[in-house]
């Protein structure tokens, strides 16, 4: 006779605990989260050399999350930018607003240490950082760079467009530097390469209608150099307390045409390396990390950026900075 097996007591069990975990898992895994309520503050931010044509500030209103007007630019913001030893600097309000700019005011030095920046806005608590301007970097002086460079190659390619004939230039460099590595404080550098064509005249820039100058780490890993998106540059760390920022290794590739070959070769590719504050480097390290994230566990912790700012929203930072020629020959 032929009997048909009948499942165990054992999967029965197995089956009825599956499909309970199953339901709680449900029940648990939709959830209704109440958000707290955001009171908006104060977002203030002023990035400055001490030196500068022009010193922008801007201010605008924080927002929550469930905010669906989002941040406000506050165009009646006052600033008060005081230094340790009394001298003051006060601008802001619609008479210094430049639209799509922020509050400008001209022609301002800052001389080197302490400077506090405060912003007052109606119906907001006054906001305020404070800010050490970073020694001068430079070739000469207390906070100098040490700097050897060499051409590696150059070629010049002739074509012709029509009845005008134009060349294409490529060169590329090594460079080598040694930033300054003070025993007692972490040191920052931003280096960075400048387009010798922005802002020149249209008829100028007809002569130079292609100019790029790139500049890369020798060492693709080299971990005291990163590339930020927001600073547009390789931010470089002093990681250690011996000397690591010795012998810093670059390739600097410039790529130029034109139909003046003479003043293409005269072109010479110029970087700008700019020593940053330690509140500076922070603020623009966090907001690399919070537009370029490198993944991690699911259930984290959001990663907010950086703040000085007593209201916990924007930075004021500062930052001392020189340019770098590098020979054409």
């Amino acid at each position: 006779m032929n009997r048909k097996s009948l499942p165990s007591p054992l999967l029965f069990a197995c089956l009825a605990l599956l499909f309970i975990g199953c339901e709680r898992l449900g029940n648990g895994v939709v959830q209704e989260i109440d958000f707290p309520t955001h009171t908006p503050q104060l977002a203030v931010t002023l990035i400055s050399r001490p030196t500068t044509d022009t010193l922008v500030a801007r201010a605008h209103t924080s927002a929550g999350i469930l905010d669906t007007t989002g941040s406000k630019r506050l165009k009646n913001a006052l600033f008060t930018l005081t230094h340790e030893g009394g001298t003051s600097y006060t601008w802001g309000g619609q008479t210094d607003w430049v639209n799509g700019i922020g509050h400008v005011l001209p022609n301002v030095e800052l001389g080197s240490g302490s400077w506090t920046l405060q912003c007052e806005e109606d119906a907001f608590e006054t906001a305020t950082a404070t800010q050490m301007v970073p020694p001068q970097i430079d070739s000469l002086g207390d906070y100098a760079y040490a700097m050897t460079t060499a051409l590696n190659s150059m070629d010049v390619d002739e074509y012709s467009d029509g009845e005008v004939t134009k060349y294409f230039l490529s060169r590329s460099w090594t460079l080598e530097l040694t930033l300054p590595d003070r025993p007692s404080s972490r040191d920052f550098f931003i280096l960075k390469a400048q387009q010798t064509n922005e802002g020149e005249e249209e008829e100028e820039e007809e002569e130079f209608w292609e100019n790029s100058t790139w500049v890369s780490p020798d060492i693709e890993d080299d971990t005291r150099i990163e590339y930020n998106s927001l600073a547009d540059g390789l931010i470089i760390e002093d990681v250690s307390d011996a000397n690591s920022l010795n012998s810093l290794r670059f390739e600097v590739d410039q790529y130029s045409s034109g139909e003046d070959l003479e003043a293409l070769l005269a072109n010479r590719a110029t970087l700008e390396l700019a020593a940053l504050s330690p509140e500076l480097y922070e603020y623009y390290r966090t907001l690399e990390l919070i537009a370029n994230p490198s993944g991690g566990p699911l259930f984290t912790e959001p990663l907010l950026a950086y703040s000085n700012i007593s209201s916990g929203f924007g930075c004021f930072g500062l930052y001392t900075s020189c340019v770098i020629s590098l020979p054409g020959e």
